[in-house]
Formats: structure tokens, C-alpha cells, sequence
């Protein structure tokens, strides 16, 4: 499956689950249950699901290590415009493997194909200024800002690239050798103390007894925060065959939280150029696994989705459908939805899903239903 096939069929399941509440997927069948939710009860649940998410991102906003990350000032070096909180969030269960590159160069900056060393200071007149007494070999970053009480603060943030292991030097497809790490630490102070670090392993995929600038598997682990706690996990590998990932976000503050989890795969044929870069993934089946929950203002939800997908071909051997088994969403444990059938577009109204069958408890309607009744309009684009 090229890539944009393979966004659409994950993008349309995504779909699904973000109007259906962002619900998640619990491992393992339903079995022959039978939903316990009715529609409308599925709708206040997620009324209420959401409005307990923006309370818990609310008051994580007042923490000063989130503060800090914020604000890093621009333009640092070795870093250019770098948000680590954006990077983060960019990683998640829909990473195709032609774009981890780019999203992990979101968190290996790069400068003239080496990772960048050095200490610097950010002045306010003056910008980011090198300090010369610096001997180390990491990227030492430092900067004041004031909280949102207007408190000043002095925070750090220090790049070990070759924290459990040496760096490499791989091909890149313009043919160039850029530097990768294989395992590195980021960690963060503010006002000298530890307030969050980034663990990440690599490994590079070998083209001939030369690493390239593609890796092969990808584990990530962090936290941060100095009074509330955000964690987080990332899983990706990538083989001749399977595409995974996986990973968690969590998030606590005061009495609050909020967490996501996914656990993503698909079977298939990587296809590689004659360069050994990726040049697409073929999916013939795979699955997908969603869960959320938050806990606020004195209750707590759950969200579960799950699927099985087998992919269906035409003649000339292109993607045309999907057969969905063991669909299900889970509200605050209790099945709410079961779905499952063929994922397409037969009467071509750009709306898909008139053959896949959602069962609540009160009532049983079609996929191409339920998007039409949240919205979306059954007419294609115009060419």
C-alpha cells in the first residue's frame, strides 16, 4: 500500500474514532456481547469526556517545567525554532514509515550535518551567545524566563548524544553523511533541578555495511514536570514485513489526569529504492488499538477501540476496501459500539462506509450513517 492508501485507511479509522469520542480499542475480541449503550448515552459520555480532558490540559499549563518548555527562545542553536512539547506531539499511532525521519529530526536537530555541541546562554539583547569555557561534548542549552506568577527562573537543557552509546555517521538520500545518535539523553533543569529527560535508542538500517538515515526501531521514553507529571512512551519498528507502533501520553496534575495509549501494526511488503531508503509499504492487514481515559473534577471515563483489518485488491492490484473484524468501543469499560464489514465507498458519495454495520444498544445503523448524522456531507469534491 502506497502512502497515501495508507493514510486513508488510517485516517478513515481515526475518523471514525474521533467522532465516535476518541475511544480506544482493548485487546482481544468482544466476543458475542451485546452493546450496552444507547446512542444517546454515548454522545453525553463524550460531552463529558471532553470537557474533563480541558480541565486536566488547563492546569497543566501551570506548571513551570511545561512553562519553561514552552518558551524556549528561538532560533537556539543546534535547535533553530525547537518546541520540544510540539515534537513530542507529533509522535503518535499514525507514523507511516516514510515520515519517522522527519518526526525524529524534530528531536535530533541538526547543524552542517552534525549534531551540535557547545554551551549557550540566551540574553535578551544579545541572543544566544556561545561560552567559551564550555569543554564538553554535549548541547547545553540554558535560558531565564518567569512564570505566570511573573517569578524568575533559570532553566537548562542538556543534549547527551552519546549518552549509552557513540554516534554514527549515516547516508542520507541526498547522499551526504549526517550524524545520528544511536542512544542519547535529554534532561532538564530548572533552577538546577531535574525537572524532566528523554531517553531514546536508535538503530539505523544497514544498506550494504552502511547506516542510513532510516531507522529500523525507535524506543522513546520521558518526563516532565516540576509539580504535575507528564510521561511519555514511543515505539516504532520497522522490518521487511510489519510496520508497529505503540506508546503512551499521560498526563497528572494535582488530583487530575488524562492518558492515551495505542497500539498499532500492519503486515504487508516494505518497498525500498535502490538508494535502500524507503519507498512505500504495501498493507495487506494489520490492527489498530486506542485507549483513553481522564479522571477530573471528581469522575473519571474510559474510551476503548479496537479492529482487525484484512485489506481487499482489484484486478490491477490496488487497495479498494478493507473487511473489519472485532470492532468495538468501550465506554467506562462497558461495550457501547460494535462494528465490523467492508470498508469502502461503493456508492461513491466520497462517505465511506455503507457496508459496515455500527450496533448500539438501541438501534443499529451503518458507519456512512452515523459521519453523515456528525456532519459530514455525503458529496465528493468537485475536480
Amino acid at each position: 500500500m502506497n502512502q497515501r492508501t495508507w493514510k486513508w485507511l488510517v485516517g478513515v479509522l481515526a475518523l471514525v474514532f474521533l467522532l465516535a469520542a476518541c475511544g480506544t480499542q482493548e485487546k482481544g475480541g468482544n466476543g458475542s456481547q451485546i452493546p450496552q449503550m444507547n446512542r444517546a448515552g454515548f454522545d453525553q459520555s463524550v460531552q463529558e469526556y471532553k470537557a474533563g480532558v480541558m480541565s486536566v490540559a488547563a492546569n497543566l499549563g501551570e506548571d513551570e517545567a511545561v512553562q519553561a518548555l514552552m518558551n524556549i527562545p528561538g532560533e537556539a542553536p543546534g535547535v533553530g525554532a525547537f518546541s520540544l512539547g510540539a515534537a513530542l506531539a507529533a509522535l503518535g499511532p499514525q507514523t507511516a514509515p516514510q515520515n519517522a525521519p522527519g518526526l525524529l529530526s524534530a528531536i535530533m536537530p541538526l547543524v552542517d550535518q552534525d549534531l551540535e555541541r557547545g554551551k549557550y546562554d540566551y540574553d535578551e539583547a544579545n541572543g544566544w551567545e556561545s561560552d567559551p569555557s564550555y569543554q564538553g561534548d554535549d548541547l547545553v542549552l540554558t535560558w531565564s524566563f518567569d512564570d505566570d506568577q511573573g517569578d524568575p527562573h533559570l532553566a537548562e537543557l542538556t543534549f547527551d548524544w552519546n549518552y549509552g552509546a557513540g554516534t554514527v555517521d549515516a547516508r542520507d538520500r541526498d547522499g551526504s553523511t549526517i550524524e545520528m545518535p544511536q542512544d542519547m539523553l535529554i534532561t532538564f533543569k530548572v533552577d538546577s533541578q531535574e525537572v524532566g529527560s528523554l531517553h531514546g535508542e536508535f538503530a539505523w538500517y544497514s544498506c550494504n555495511g552502511t547506516p542510513i538515515a532510516e531507522p529500523t526501531s525507535v524506543s522513546i521514553s520521558g518526563y516532565a514536570g516540576a509539580g504535575d507529571r507528564v510521561e511519555l512512551t514511543f515505539n516504532l519498528s520497522i522490518s521487511d514485513t510489519r510496520v508497529s507502533s505503540s506508546g503512551s501520553f499521560s498526563v497528572r496534575t494535582g488530583g487530575d489526569s488524562a492518558s492515551f495509549e495505542w497500539d498499532v501494526w500492519a503486515e504487508g511488503t516494505l518497498n525500498r529504492d535502490a538508494s535502500c531508503f524507503i519507498s512505500g509499504f504495501d498493507v495487506s492487514s494489520g490492527h489498530i488499538y486506542f485507549k483513553t481515559t481522564e479522571a477530573a473534577n471528581g469522575e473519571s471515563h474510559s474510551y476503548e477501540f479496537n479492529t482487525d483489518f484484512v485489506v481487499n485488491f482489484d484486478d490491477s492490484g490496488e487497495p479498494e476496501s478493507a473487511d473489519l473484524t472485532n470492532g468495538f468501543i468501550k465506554v467506562d469499560g462497558t461495550l457501547a459500539v460494535a462494528f465490523s464489514g467492508t470498508l469502502d465507498d461503493a456508492n461513491h458519495n466520497c462517505v465511506p462506509g455503507e457496508n459496515v454495520t455500527l450496533v448500539f444498544a438501541d438501534r443499529t445503523t451503518t458507519l456512512e450513517q452515523y459521519l453523515i448524522d456528525q456532519g459530514v456531507r455525503p458529496e465528493c469534491p468537485s475536480h
